[in-house]
């Protein structure tokens, strides 16, 4: 989990640069460079080869000899061990994988350098094969139609049986009716709740169900009474960027980017600013919460959930509570489910010349043979591969902290097939993307929202400033 944190952490702190405004010139071949990838060839056409199977991209050659390139920014064991075992499987393929040798200290500097020669090389023509999207715009390269529809090359190839994968992240992840990307695994988010507080409040809801006027209603209903320490419902968290949040739930209301169109000024968006407002005003939410009833977290993995759900119960000093994972408030009542965040998203070059051996690359990469692997992070988008490691755990009935001091040091905590099942209601709902990393227009939001929180302008103005600045981005 260190270098996911690392990966996050760069993204967050980056401006996404977008590929229109990358540099001239093509990047170099060689390995192992900052931002250096290995340019493709151009594009063939691929429907000659098709031996009539629809979508067009035919079966992989096994006798001419082809090589995918694969760029990815960091270096990947799993890709490595992927790369092996295909080779081997398919001796005439080579999988080219091309990462960026970095350190600490030279991060940021070699991510943005990446981010500006591969935009240059999609551009060109001469981009990688295979992509992984997670510290690219990749807005930006399904507006300028740089990636395939994997959406289509899926519904025409029979060996791909959606239902074996988790096809709620696979329906979340569609742009405008189009699937840009494919990711090994994903995170999910939720509400991890003070069970005993709950409980002994006497309110009851249904957050499979909830919006965020429900729980405004609920939270003070909970904390009707309580001291400071205890009156918020939900902290750590600030207008704009909730904002933001809310925005990315319901992504295609506000923006088509295939189109290049905007929808701020609406009703839509300006009742989301004041409900926002709502719930900071109503101290429902607040950035000096100390003892919230929910806290916002990101499961990673069932090995996560579980030491999320137990770590409560051995707080010290008599404060040691019971935790239970709810749902979080949804900002379209309408078509309730959590929120998601794919990791390692791969993306398929739209003008590459070996599609056929690509794709299948990629169906290898998600296949139970490599998903299966124990120490995979986050959620195997593979369904299989995900219970085999759920029933691992399950028989095993019990996990370690991974805490190396403190009260947690050493300490076991039991699981049970209960966990998992809850568990599953959770993967299986999840509907709602979030982006790896902030995008350009999530900037914009939390650039221009501010003004409406601090009293400086109006919903309706700050909605007419966002329009322009994404309408005039998503045209640049």
């Amino acid at each position: 989990m260190k270098k996911v944190m690392l990966m996050i952490l760069a993204a967050m702190f980056v401006l996404t640069i977008s590929a229109c405004s990358a540099g001239t010139g093509n990047p170099k071949g060689s390995a192992g460079g900052a931002g250096e990838v290995k340019t493709g060839q151009q594009p063939t056409d691929q429907s000659a080869s098709s031996s009539g199977q629809p979508g067009g991209l035919g079966a992989p050659s096994d006798t001419e000899k082809k090589t995918v390139v694969f760029s990815t920014f960091f270096p990947n064991d799993y890709f490595k061990e992927a790369k092996k075992k295909y080779e081997a499987k398919h001796p005439n393929i080579t999988i080219d994988l091309r990462s960026v040798e970095t350190d600490d200290a030279h991060l940021l500097e070699n991510l943005e350098k990446f981010v500006k020669t591969t935009g240059t090389a999609m551009l060109s023509g001469q981009g990688p094969d295979l992509i992984e999207m997670d510290q690219l715009p990749s807005g930006d390269y399904v507006k300028r139609k740089m990636l395939s529809n994997l959406g289509d090359i899926m519904e025409h190839d029979p060996d791909f049986i959606e239902e074996q994968y988790f096809t709620n992240i696979l329906e979340g992840m569609k742009v405008n009716g189009g699937m840009y990307g494919l990711p090994i695994g994903f995170f999910i988010y939720g509400l991890l709740g003070n069970e005993d507080a709950i409980q002994k409040s006497g309110v009851t809801f249904d957050d499979s169900k909830w919006n965020w006027e429900q729980f405004i209603t609920t939270a003070q209903a909970m904390t009707k009474g309580a001291d400071k320490d205890h009156q918020y419902a939900l902290g750590r968290s600030i207008p704009e960027y909730m904002t933001a949040q809310f925005v990315n739930e319901r992504f295609s209301t506000f923006v088509n980017q295939e189109q290049g169109t905007a929808n701020f000024v609406s009703g839509d968006f300006t009742n989301l600013l004041q409900q926002v407002k709502t719930l900071f005003d109503k101290k429902v939410v607040g950035t000096e919460a100390r003892f919230p009833l929910f806290n916002t977290v990101q499961i990673n993995s069932p090995t996560d959930y579980i030491r999320e759900l137990r770590m409560s119960e051995f707080i010290p000093g008599g404060n040691a509570f019971t935790s239970k994972l709810y749902s979080s408030p949804n900002a379209d009542p309408q078509h309730p489910g959590g929120s998601f965040r794919t990791y390692q998203t791969i993306g398929l070059n739209e003008r590459s010349a070996v599609k056929a051996e690509a794709w299948d690359f990629m169906k290898f990469l998600l296949s139970d043979e490599m998903q299966s692997k124990p120490d995979g992070t986050g959620f195997p988008l593979n369904k299989a591969s995900y219970a085999k490691k759920a029933q691992a755990l399950v028989q095993k009935g019990s996990i370690l902290s991974d805490q190396p001091i403190g009260p947690l040091k050493g300490k076991s905590f039991k699981i049970t097939q209960q966990d998992i099942d809850d568990l599953d209601k959770f993967l299986k709902g999840a509907t709602y993307p979030l982006q790896f990393k902030p995008s350009k227009i999530d900037e914009i939001i939390t650039a221009e929202a501010q003004a409406f929180f601090t009293g400086q302008k109006s919903a309706d103005e700050v909605a007419k400033l966002i329009q322009n600045r994404v309408t005039t981005y998503l045209n640049e």
